[in-house]
């Protein structure tokens, strides 16, 4: 059994470790595929044991995430969180830091997690106490669908790939101890 254990582990990490899962575009993040969703393989693994280790996962990377989950047993986990100064959009003479709510929604099958593109909200605090909400294609996005700034729109994509490839890597190793 630990023979089998560790070679889904071994394959699993393969596949995560170059994993962008999504990009962000005008109308919202896409897979390679375009498609608002990708999906990972995990030959020989029930729906239920990449269900549990997933929540698993989460539940040992965040504090208290009993509060923004969403669970349907055995079937789909929905994670919703807040990250502050998440990420930096850079611009004039100094970027802005911004603050982000995202939701996160993995979906099982036997041998397969679905990872639904990530949904988000973000914005800082003005200097006068109002909350300042980002329109991400203004921000992001040229009238022709084209990033403004490589560099910015790098920075989004691998915050949210990070967070999805380290809840993943850590559901493969979770009950490797």
């Amino acid at each position: 059994m630990k023979k089998i254990s560790l070679g889904i582990f071994l394959l699993l990490m393969t596949k995560i470790a170059s994993a962008q899962y999504f990009t962000l575009a005008p109308e919202g993040f896409l897979s390679k595929e375009k498609t608002d969703y990708a999906v990972v393989e995990v030959p020989k693994t029930s729906q239920q044991e990449l269900y549990n280790n997933v929540l698993k996962s989460i539940n040992s990377l965040y504090s208290n995430p009993q509060k923004g989950l969403t669970l349907v047993n055995g079937q789909s986990i929905t994670l919703s969180a807040y990250q502050k100064k998440a990420f930096k959009v850079s611009g004039g003479i100094s970027g802005v830091h911004y603050d982000v709510d995202y939701n996160l929604t993995f979906l099982f099958k036997d041998g397969r997690i679905r990872v639904n593109a990530p949904t988000f909200e973000a914005g800082f605090m003005n200097y006068n106490g109002t909350w300042n909400k980002m329109n991400f294609k203004k921000v992001y996005f040229k009238s022709n669908g084209e990033p403004k700034s490589e560099k910015n729109h790098q920075e989004i994509n691998t915050f949210f790939n990070e967070l999805i490839k380290s809840i993943l890597e850590k559901s493969a190793k979770i009950d490797n101890w």
